[in-house]
């Protein structure tokens, strides 16, 4: 067996840094501030800057100093995303996924799906099931209708826990509007907004879906580095 690991080289720090300090929604950082992270000197941090401009993995901008962010992909690195909700919230989920899309532009994301994606003539039961098969991330948008639903409940809810438990999927339930949930076969996993305190109680729902956009960063963001 071989436990050699593998060393991690300058460039491979200066862009896990530069990925951990950007924000959702935020496409770059302050070239000082991002040195001052790094803790190097400014001979090895010109010098691991121009390699990756020229490698073309990090874009320079104008600013006090200038700015530093990664260079825009278009491959399919992203996550899916699986939507199961209740219709008669679908206005709090297309809030949500209105809030997601920095997370698109960060192409920590490639995809937000759920059944209003559904194209005319498709069987939707099928969609449904592929949909939840190839899906990353699992948002469970959790209300009394939603638990009601005997086919986000039965269906779309079991599959949801099954691909959890396989480590398949990262299942999170985002509580709209209070309920007893709990007790539901979701209710020991962690929740979004923090401290699972219901959207529909929060005074600005802007704010309650940034700190559901910013829950849903983290967990993305741990996928795609392998952290769990």
């Amino acid at each position: 067996m071989n436990n050699k690991r593998t060393r991690r080289t300058y460039e491979d720090i200066f862009i896990d840094r530069l990925a951990k300090m950007l924000e959702p929604g935020q496409t770059s950082v302050g070239s000082q501030n991002l040195q001052t992270e790094l803790n190097w000197d400014e001979k090895r941090y010109k010098r691991i800057k121009a390699s990756l401009v020229k490698k073309n993995k990090i874009v320079l901008g104008p600013g006090r100093g200038g700015t530093v962010g990664l260079t825009p992909t278009s491959d399919n690195s992203g996550l899916s995303v699986f939507i199961s909700y209740c219709h008669k919230d679908s206005g709090l989920m297309d809030k949500l996924v209105r809030h997601l899309r920095p997370l698109e532009r960060l192409n920590l994301i490639k995809k937000v799906w759920h059944d209003g994606r559904i194209d005319a003539g498709e069987e939707w039961e099928p969609s449904i099931r592929a949909a939840l098969a190839e899906a990353d991330i699992i948002l469970l948008l959790v209300s009394i209708d939603f638990i009601n639903s005997n086919f986000c409940f039965e269906i779309e809810l079991k599959e949801a826990i099954e691909r959890h438990r396989n480590n398949k999927a990262i299942v999170v339930p985002i509580i709209l509007r209070s309920c007893l949930w709990e007790q539901m076969p979701f209710g020991a996993i962690q929740a979004l907004p923090p401290k699972a305190k219901a959207v529909d109680t929060w005074s600005n729902e802007d704010e309650a879906f940034t700190a559901v956009a910013k829950g849903i960063f983290d967990v993305a963001k741990k996928i795609r580095d392998n952290a769990i």
